[in-house]
């Protein structure tokens, strides 16, 4: 849980989004805690303190030292990236404490990703910041990282002066900060002279450790300078331990490189004894020199413990991935549900809007259609509804082929309707000749040319479907006797013709007929 304040402090601090400030300290060093074990929740504490409200450039910070010290060095170029990019910002121009947090962190991830050219390039304005901010110690532990990074790039001798130079300003100076800036030149050193196969001047620095931790063993109260790096009380052997058996390691190596076992067995013994050298790290350190030594017993013990903590490292670590990867499918699949969801829904309301406005569309159509039909008249009346009473004539003329087109349509129509001509499945054009005595050629230019329709056979159809529709509004015969009693030879020509000409089905059509 990241520690809120109600103010806020000296340094760089974020706002929460309730106007409390978040500490960033605080909180940078409960994400620490996780770092080494739980990398991953680690980082999820980051996203939640990104979500109370701490500014990206914080928690970007956060993330990078998380990428530098842990995951062993996957995620390095990350947090390089991340550094290099926050340096930019106004920031980190304004603020020199977040200035140094990040350079810090970007030396660090350098380091350990060996690339020197980037350690020269920072640490140096590193060492410029702590100058300005008058912490020559702090400066002096840089400069030492910038001698092995010069000994890398090819320049053994100025490398070599700038640890020296650095180990000179802090001897005989009895504070913490100063103590353990010295132990930590001293290793740098040692790491130097044993890659350059200088081991005899190896011998004289580890000695040097032991006598400054000696020192410091015996007058612990002369050291005490309040710093943060100063071990409590109950951890001071501890540090001094780690320290002591470096150095014990140092001095076993380089007398058995030299050839003197006796020395190298002497503190290979003491370095054995120690905790430190009875921890796994503790014991992969010291392989070079049983390997030297002959010690294969010693060694054989050590890759075999090693393996097996590899092994389970790699389990645990399998077991990790698998639930990750568990977690992520888990996840997938139920943001997949969710947009199937969500889209079956939208489909489910885009079908039921499409389905009344539709059923609204046809109960219009349904009541207009039924507007234009006359009331019941137990399906026997006479369908004049396309003849005008100023186009009807008085008296039925003879039908004769010396008649317009018009007067034709008209006299040929009334008798169709008048007859219920239009009921019989078979009646057409041929029909009709035969039924009027004159030619259906004559019958068919009368309805093309005379008549709002097409032909014979469409105004016959209307006539069918507008009977059908009395019908179905006021009977209860079934769709397929309807059919038939209207003069269709087919149920399904029926159904066809019924939907293109009122865009909706008979049994629609009688459900609607019922609503309304």
């Amino acid at each position: 849980m990241v520690v809120l304040m109600t103010g806020c402090a000296d340094g760089h601090d974020g706002q929460k989004r309730d106007g409390s400030a978040i500490d960033v300290k605080q909180a940078a060093a409960q994400v620490m805690e996780l770092t080494a074990d739980r990398p991953e929740q680690a980082l999820q504490t980051i996203d939640s303190l990104r979500a109370e409200g701490m500014a990206d450039y914080e928690t970007d910070w956060l993330r990078a030292k998380v990428y530098c010290q842990s995951l062993e060095s996957t995620r390095l170029d990350s947090a390089i990236a991340i550094c290099e990019r926050l340096m930019l910002l106004d920031v980190a121009r304004e603020n020199h404490e977040y200035r140094q947090d990040v350079l810090e962190t970007l030396v660090n991830a350098c380091r350990r990703n060996n690339d020197d050219a980037r350690i020269l390039r920072w640490t140096a304005e590193l060492v410029t910041l702590f100058h300005e901010n008058g912490d020559e110690t702090e400066a002096l532990r840089s400069e030492a990282e910038m001698g092995v990074a010069l000994t890398h790039t090819g320049h053994l001798r100025e490398g070599l002066a700038k640890i020296d130079s650095v180990i000179a300003a802090l001897d005989g100076k009895r504070k913490f900060n100063e103590l353990d800036a010295s132990m930590i030149a001293l290793k740098r050193k040692v790491g130097v002279l044993n890659e350059t196969g200088r081991h005899a001047d190896i011998i004289p620095v580890a000695q040097s450790m032991l006598d400054r931790l000696a020192d410091y063993e015996q007058h612990p109260d002369d050291y005490r300078d309040g710093s943060y790096r100063e071990p409590a009380d109950e951890d001071r052997a501890g540090y001094i331990d780690f320290y002591r058996n470096r150095a014990y390691g140092y001095l076993a190596e380089a007398y058995a490189r030299q050839g003197n076992q006796q020395q190298s067995r002497r503190y290979l013994d003491l370095y054995e004894q120690s905790g430190y050298g009875q921890t796994q790290a503790g014991r992969h350190f010291i392989i070079p020199t049983l390997c030297l030594l002959g010690e294969t017993a010693k060694m054989d013990s050590i890759f075999h413990d090693l393996d097996e903590a590899r092994f389970r490292d790699y389990e645990q670590q399998m077991e990790i991935e698998q639930h990750k990867t568990e977690v992520h499918y888990a996840r997938q699949i139920t943001i997949g549900l969710s947009v199937v969801v969500v889209l079956l829904l939208l489909i489910l309301f885009i079908l039921f809007r499409h389905h009344r406005i539709i059923r609204k569309k046809n109960r219009v159509i349904a009541k207009q259609i039924s507007e234009l039909l006359p009331p019941e008249e137990k399906h026997k009346s006479v369908e004049r509804e396309h003849i005008t009473a100023e186009q009807e004539p008085e008296t039925t003329a003879e039908i004769s082929e010396s008649m317009t087109n018009e007067q034709l349509f008209l006299q040929i129509s009334q008798a169709i309707i008048s007859q219920q001509l239009y009921l019989q499945p078979l009646f057409d054009r041929e029909a009709a000749a035969a039924h009027f005595g004159i030619s259906s050629r004559r019958i068919g230019t009368a309805f093309t040319q005379g008549s709002p329709y097409k032909s014979l056979p469409d105004f016959i159809r209307e006539c069918r479907l507008k009977y059908a529709c009395r019908l179905l509004r006021d009977s209860t015969m079934s769709i397929a006797d309807i059919a038939a009693a209207s003069g269709f030879s087919r149920v399904t020509t029926f159904n066809h013709d019924f939907k293109v000409k009122y865009e909706l089905s008979p049994s629609e059509f009688r459900e609607l007929q019922k609503q309304n």
